[in-house]
């Protein structure tokens, strides 16, 4: 607790006032005591003005008294409601889908639970979020004319900020966030970056009855998802959301084209009932360069589609490969299996130091790698031109001192992978925070002893929805993660850390929940995976293969690399990378520019040109200006006015001489008007849960519902201050105390 004293008369003269009020006070009980008051009454009326005096002499202080308290709540949760105009769209009933959505909340008793919790925040949105009260939901209007996701949760979380700093020191809390819409999302940039940005989950909620029908039978593609950037002859996988409506036991084919050539068809067919369904196309690229890729589901035999069974996308095929660094102080097992996998896989080439006692190591690599390491790493420089870091049974205090710090920036700052394959050694990076941070998980000294095995395993609800547990398509139709072999030993830790993703988790539980054993998030530019446990080569001796080969260990591991890859990969002394600010556009939207330049000697005044050709082959020229605050940054812009591809080469000057080039690409669509496209695009709800650590809601599964109470509680500090003068507490009681002791003299006749 803290006061703070704010007098209205200078300090010397309170204190002279109140000495001669204790001077009047000491003369009025001689007075009492000549008029043979008695002795008794003589004390309390001298006590109960002595109190007054104590009152009137902080009413003068004007005191304010603060005070901080610690408490465990659940993490913020952010109530986003969709108000555009699509939400006032009739599907099958006679209720809008914001009605019908709102109905819902009230009928589920979920909405009442939300309105009850101090942490929940309601906001309503359309291009951007703006806050109301619970009691503000029955006079919500679907009246928006765009759906801007992304600019609408930067808005909540901007509003949420400042009402959890007027109550919070230190910062607010990460929060969760609760998106209800139907999946139409107009904006310019992407929520999924926003929310790796702000640390935050999303949990998605569609209207019921998902699309405007015309009666008649249709298939759709929603969604074709893909990296922007594919490795040259590396198995590279396109997911393609469809959706249909009178299609459902009808034969359809997908197929995916380059310049009016199928490169791979696959057959689809929907279910009864089934109305969305994911597709998953794989193909090797033979050619480096940019390259459009067009994908089409067309009805088998022929017949008539009605409209969006068409959908193209731009990726760039880059022949550079990642380049990967592990540092492993035991011989395990386990490095031996996914060695195996490193050679095995194209895309990746493999550099791994092991020790051999003391500070000796040994050093493995394949005669294809980039980077030539003669001796163990000694500075940060050293480790910049590798792109993902493995981090296997080590003790960091053997290492030379730069390297910590170096591994904490370059993938908080640099963008770049770490994978951390728990050990016996785990207790050592306690003293380490650097290390510690980057990790989804907290880890203790019990983390370091394991917990022996068999340990049986199985994969969370959201492991289901990350890239990393993709599950290929199989002949026989099972879940390729559906019976798991237990592994021998794990490291479990604590618990998660905040808007971390549980991906694979024991029988075994401890106060926070299942055991950990697979868990990954985001920090900064990078991503972090944890694995507790060195025997997950189980998955590989003790399963089935697939139909492909393949087992669940081999298809987990590739599928992982892929997914933390960075997507800028170094490839030489100097490096430019061009990142728009998002992968598609539409017609008449600015498409803004960033360029980087990475270099390892200082360049004499650099600059940055690019020619942008057009769908029509025109080029215009752009010139980059420097970030007025962060060096080796350029940025751009230009409209875009045509639809099509626009194929983008920058290139970086220096002295008069090319030193660095880049080539990109985007795509650019016709403008899309809110009410353009009105079906619910729950491939894209699904999308942002599943990126962003979140859960798509099920109506019918009230656990994947979100409350406060189920999500982990932190601790939060509140500040409360308290103006005795400004409230008129003091006032009120000095006027009280008067007034008994007037009471008092009354009483007794000592008028």
């Amino acid at each position: 607790m803290r006061i703070e004293w704010l007098p209205i008369l200078p300090v010397w003269t309170v204190i002279l006032v109140i000495a001669g009020l204790l001077g009047l006070l000491g003369y009025g009980c001689v007075l009492l005591a000549q008029k043979k008051v008695p002795q008794k009454w003589i004390a309390i009326l001298a006590s109960l003005r002595t109190v007054i005096i104590v009152v009137f002499a902080l009413c003068l202080f004007q005191p304010i008294v603060s005070c901080e308290r610690t408490k465990k709540e659940g993490p913020a949760i952010l109530m986003l409601l969709d108000t555009s105009q699509s939400m006032g769209v009739k599907d099958s009933s006679d209720r809008t889908r914001l009605e019908e959505t709102l109905t819902w909340l009230q009928s589920s008793g979920l909405r009442s639970k939300l309105a009850n919790a101090s942490s929940v925040y309601w906001f309503a949105f359309d291009q951007n979020a703006r806050q109301i009260e619970p009691g503000d939901l029955k006079n919500l209007q679907p009246t928006g004319e765009t759906t801007r996701y992304a600019e609408s949760l930067s808005t909540a979380w901007d509003a949420y900020r400042q009402i959890s700093a007027r109550n919070t020191t230190g910062g607010a809390a990460p929060g969760r966030v609760f998106l209800i819409g139907d999946g139409n999302d107009l904006g310019a940039r992407d929520i999924v970056d926003v929310a790796h940005h702000l640390g935050v989950a999303i949990d998605t909620l569609a209207p019921v009855s998902g699309q405007q029908s015309g009666g008649g039978a249709d298939v759709a593609i929603t969604l074709v998802q893909s990296p922007r950037r594919i490795l040259y002859g590396s198995e590279s996988r396109f997911l393609v959301t469809l959706r249909q409506e009178g299609m459902a036991n009808r034969p359809l084919t997908l197929n995916l084209k380059e310049g009016g050539k199928t490169l791979h068809s696959q057959n689809v067919t929907f279910s009864t009932g089934q109305e969305e369904k994911q597709v998953s196309l794989t193909y090797r690229p033979t050619e480096i360069g940019i390259k459009q890729y067009e994908f089409e589901i067309v009805s088998n035999p022929p017949d008539s589609i009605e409209r969006n069974n068409h959908d193209q996308l731009t990726v760039q095929v880059v022949g550079n490969k990642n380049e990967v660094l592990f540092i492993e102080d035991s011989w395990r097992w386990e490095f031996k299996f996914l060695r195996r996998i490193f050679e095995d896989d194209p895309s990746f080439t493999l550099s791994a130091f092991l020790a051999r006692g003391g500070n000796a190591f040994i050093q493995f690599a394949e005669h294809e790698r980039r980077v030539s390491l003669g001796a163990f790493p000694q500075t940060r420089a050293e480790l910049e031109r590798f792109d993902t870091l493995v981090l296997g049974d080590v003790n960091p205090k053997r290492w030379p001192k730069p390297l910590i710090p170096a591994i904490h920036k370059l993938v908080v700052e640099e963008g770049k992978s770490l994978i951390f394959i728990a050990g016996p050694n785990i207790a050592t990076f306690l003293d380490v925070p650097e290390i510690t941070t980057l990790l989804p998980v907290e880890i203790t000294a019990e983390t370091a002893v394991p917990r022996p095995g068999p340990v049986a395993v199985k994969l969370s609800a959201e492991a289901h929805s990350s890239p990393l547990f993709f599950n290929p398509p199989s002949a026989s139709g099972m879940s390729l993660w559906a019976n798991l072999p237990p592994v021998d030993q794990i490291y479990p830790p604590l618990r998660k850390r905040p808007a971390a993703t549980i991906l694979v988790e024991a029988a075994e539980r401890n106060d926070y929940g299942a055991l950990i054993v697979v868990a990954e998030h985001t920090v900064g530019q990078g991503r972090v995976l944890y694995v507790g446990t060195d025997t997950l080569w189980k998955w590989h001796t003790a399963s089935a293969q697939t139909d492909t080969g393949g087992s669940p260990y081999t298809v987990f591991w590739q599928q992982a690399l892929r997914a933390l890859a960075p997507s800028r990969l170094s490839t030489g002394a100097v490096d430019l990378w061009l990142q728009p600010d998002r992968s598609k556009y539409e017609t008449g939207q600015n498409i803004q520019l960033r360029a980087e330049i990475r270099s390892e000697q200082p360049l004499v005044k650099p600059k940055v040109q690019a020619d942008v050709t057009l769908p029509d082959d025109k080029q215009i020229p752009l010139d980059f200006s420097p970030h007025p605050t962060q060096p080796g940054i350029y940025q751009a812009q230009f409209e875009a006015a045509i639809p099509g591809q626009h194929k983008i080469i920058a290139k970086v000057i220096s002295e008069g001489k090319k030193i660095a080039d880049v080539v990109t690409a985007i795509d650019v669509q016709k403008s899309m008007a809110e009410m353009n496209n009105i079906r619910v695009n729950e491939a894209n709800l699904a999308r942002i849960a599943g990126d962003t650590g979140g859960r798509k809601i099920d109506r019918n599964n009230p656990k994947t519902w979100p409350t406060s109470d189920n999500l982990e509680k932190i601790s939060v500090k509140q500040n409360r201050v308290v103006d005795l003068w400004n409230n008129f507490t003091l006032l009120i009681l000095l006027a009280l105390l008067l007034a008994t002791d007037w009471l008092f003299r009354l009483l007794r006749g000592y008028v």
